[in-house]
């Protein structure tokens, strides 16, 4: 027969044992909840060229150790005319996509390189499903940067810059 010591030792390394991290969490700094704060497109000279969802877009990125999922939206989205999900004005739906980006699947972090890469299972925007998405990421304090590879606009190169920080 145990005694309640011996019992309540067995107790506390079961509960050591199911709360260990997974190996790896530890190493991803970008594991977590976190709320936009800015999105910017930047020329190659550091310029804000658009805010491409308006001034004060909001959303929310997850990283919970191997899935991910964004979700981001203008702030002053208009609602639909009618309350049935499906019978939105082609007007009203055009301007519902326009003003909403999500997607979500796998990911993998590069920490030496800071690089996070987005393997999307499904994408609002169709021709990002099935695709690898490249963002350069820092993290400082609670405030985490995704930036995209620079990619054509306008005759010029261009970059998305997100800033994001840790919800709490």
């Amino acid at each position: 027969m145990r005694t309640p010591v011996i019992r309540r030792l067995g107790f506390a390394l079961l509960l050591a044992v199911v709360w260990l991290p997974v190996p790896g969490w530890a190493q991803d700094p970008l594991r977590g909840t976190w709320r936009l704060v800015s999105f910017d497109v930047v020329t190659s000279n550091g310029l804000i060229l658009e805010q491409f969802l308006g001034p004060e877009p909001v959303g929310a990125i997850m990283y919970d150790g191997t899935r991910m999922c964004v979700q981001i939206t203008r702030r002053d989205r208009r609602n639909f005319a009618s309350n049935d999900l499906r019978s939105g004005t082609p007007t009203e739906r055009a301007a519902a996509y326009q003003t909403f980006i999500a997607y979500c699947g796998t990911y993998t972090v590069n920490l030496a390189e800071g690089v996070v890469v987005h393997q999307l299972e499904f994408s609002l925007f169709p021709n990002w499903t099935g695709t690898a998405q490249k963002r350069f990421f820092e993290v400082s304090g609670d405030r985490l940067t995704l930036t995209t590879p620079p990619y054509p606009s306008g005759g010029g190169q261009v970059t998305s810059r997100l800033v994001w920080e840790r919800a709490k």
